[in-house]
């Protein structure tokens, strides 16, 4: 493959000085790595630069891995996605008695999302630091329309998931995540990040603003300091985790097979699975909280994965990966 790892060195090199990209970056076909490569600073504050091993916190890339959890206690036989959610978490009987495991997995529900903002009253729950209180709200969230309706995408879904899950494998979210799918794929530099807690060799966020880094106001990662938070990731561990998806998942390849189903509609070209918008050559899932932008695409058919963590969040990855995938493309021909 002629000069692909110094054509993507060049393209990161100059999304670093022209766009002030911080963070870190890993291309990966049939199991070999094509290209990393980690740019700016780890903390601002510190003059502490990013490396591959840093470790940043991945946003909503959490959901690939909460449905991942949640397929393998399918594989068990211990929930079942037709099912309410009450009938697993009784706390969470005031949600719309047609709404589904499935339908909080594929963004059907139709419950507005928790983290819209204005949203004073989480807001103020988040002080609070009581999951029990969390739950109570969460479940009593607007319905934005009926349930298996429409697609409309909602982190309150994702984390009733997470509770129920924990329920049903009556231990922590991070124990479950752990041992069911962590440890079999080898991911130890991943976890969920609780913010208050210390995480040697985390990035911090930081914004940017008038050619200006800040740092960013990001206490709200994870609000609560038990239950299903978002998890802290590296591109390193985040390769593996492709790699499995792609010919070695923790699940039978059956059940895998759930995740890729397009089981919601968004527009002409995209659908959604769980965990996963799907395309017709490609899938993809991002992440965005302060401080922090987050993505993975992947070309199934070419078995090439693209991951791109951020700890500054002015920079969209999208069309960034998409040039890196033309570069790998156009170098294999």
């Amino acid at each position: 493959m002629v000069n692909v790892e110094a054509r993507l060195a060049s393209l990161f090199e100059e999304v670093e000085r022209d766009l002030g990209f911080s963070g870190a970056v890993l291309i990966s076909q049939k199991r070999q790595t094509l290209f990393e490569g980690a740019y700016g600073l780890a903390s601002r504050q510190l003059n502490v630069p990013n490396t591959v091993e840093t470790r940043f916190h991945i946003a909503s890339l959490t959901k690939m891995f909460i449905a991942m959890a949640a397929l393998a206690l399918v594989e068990d036989g211990r929930i079942a996605l037709d099912r309410r959610p009450a009938e697993y978490l009784p706390s969470l009987s005031a949600l719309d008695e047609r709404i589904t495991l499935h339908h909080l997995l594929s963004h059907t529900s139709g419950l507005s999302d928790v983290y819209d903002t204005p949203n004073p009253h989480y807001e103020a729950l988040k002080a609070k630091h009581d999951g029990m209180d969390l739950l109570a709200y969460l479940a009593s969230q607007r319905q934005a329309s009926e349930p298996g309706d429409r697609w409309s995408y909602s982190s309150t879904g994702y984390l009733l998931v997470g509770y129920v899950l924990e329920q049903v494998a009556g231990t922590a979210f991070q124990t479950l995540l752990r041992d069911r799918v962590l440890a079999p794929l080898g991911m130890t530099n991943t976890g969920v990040d609780r913010v208050r807690r210390i995480n040697r060799g985390r990035a911090v966020g930081h914004t940017f603003a008038d050619g200006h880094f800040a740092n960013a106001e990001n206490d709200a990662l994870s609000p609560f300091e038990e239950g299903p938070g978002e998890l802290y990731s590296t591109v390193g561990d985040l390769k593996l985790w492709c790699e499995a998806v792609l010919a070695s998942p923790p699940v039978a390849a059956t059940t895998l097979q759930l995740m890729f189903t397009p089981h919601a509609s968004i527009d002409a070209v995209r659908s959604y699975g769980y965990g996963w918008f799907l395309e017709p050559t490609m899938r993809f899932h991002g992440g965005h909280t302060p401080g922090f932008l987050s993505r993975i695409t992947q070309y199934p058919e070419r078995d090439l994965s693209l991951i791109m963590l951020m700890n500054a969040s002015h920079i969209d990855p999208a069309p960034v990966l998409e040039r890196a995938a033309s570069l790998v493309a156009g170098a294999s021909r």
